[in-house]
């Protein structure tokens, strides 16, 4: 069974980056009402995450676009990725 979206919104990506044994994921989501949220999440809880709220789905996506270059020029590779 798949879970409900309701709450977190609906999601546009997920991208799941890479370094050595860390591991982080990039996403965009709708979120009803307010526009769309970019987030980067590491999977470490020690490490604390960003999210950022955009009025339009190309500017949040713009915005992945650019973290995601800079993560890669920071040798981060993408591991994994979802789009829906």
């Amino acid at each position: 069974m798949s879970r409900p979206r309701v709450h977190d919104g609906r999601r546009l990506l997920r991208w799941i980056f890479q370094r050595g044994n860390q591991r982080l994921t990039c996403r965009v989501d709708q979120q009803p009402g307010t526009g769309f949220t970019f987030s980067v999440v590491p999977h470490s809880p020690a490490a604390l995450g960003i999210a950022e709220t955009f009025t339009s789905a190309w500017s949040a996506l713009q915005r992945h676009a650019v973290i995601a270059s800079e993560l890669r020029g920071a040798g981060w590779t993408l591991a994994a990725y979802t789009a829906d």
